[in-house]
């Protein structure tokens, strides 16, 4: 029994030998070191105040650990972006900061205004709260009146 144990485990080491040799490293063409390009560099990127910029490869030796405002590494985790480092700053790689658009019950886009405190909004139709929450979106007081945070469902 022990020497077809040895024989099992010869025959797996020997089979999983695998026969593709190691990937190779492009030779440089330059005679030079192979320059490996940063994915994002010389993408838009964007800052916390939704500002575009071009990003650049991320520097080797900045003076401290590079860190994003805790908003905007929230607002683009949840847009589904992602945070890279450009330079020796963290940017979003999309514009997870730009206003949301709200829709009255016409479904036209609307900027949220701020709501003001001396005013009661006017009543909505039941078919716009229905068509809001329908499309899994909520209502919202903006400056004097009813808006849905997303398009109704039509």
């Amino acid at each position: 029994m022990r020497a077809s144990f040895w024989l099992g485990t010869v025959f797996v080491i020997v089979g999983c030998g695998g026969s593709t040799p190691p990937a190779k490293e492009p030779a440089p063409t330059s005679g030079g070191p192979v320059r490996i390009e940063h994915p994002v560099a010389n993408r838009q990127v964007f800052d916390a105040a939704g500002q575009s910029v071009t990003c650049s490869a991320p520097q080797p030796s900045c003076p401290s650990a590079p860190e994003a405002p805790r908003e905007l590494s929230d607002h683009c985790k949840l847009a589904g972006y992602s945070m890279v480092q450009c330079g020796c700053d963290l940017y979003c790689t999309g514009n997870a900061m730009k206003e949301r658009m709200h829709y009255d019950a016409e479904g036209n886009a609307k900027a949220c205004a701020p709501e003001q405190t001396d005013c009661t909004p006017p009543d909505t139709s039941a078919a716009f709260q229905d068509a809001c929450t329908e499309a899994h979106h909520k209502f919202v007081v903006c400056g004097c009146e009813w808006l849905c945070d997303g398009p109704p469902k039509k």
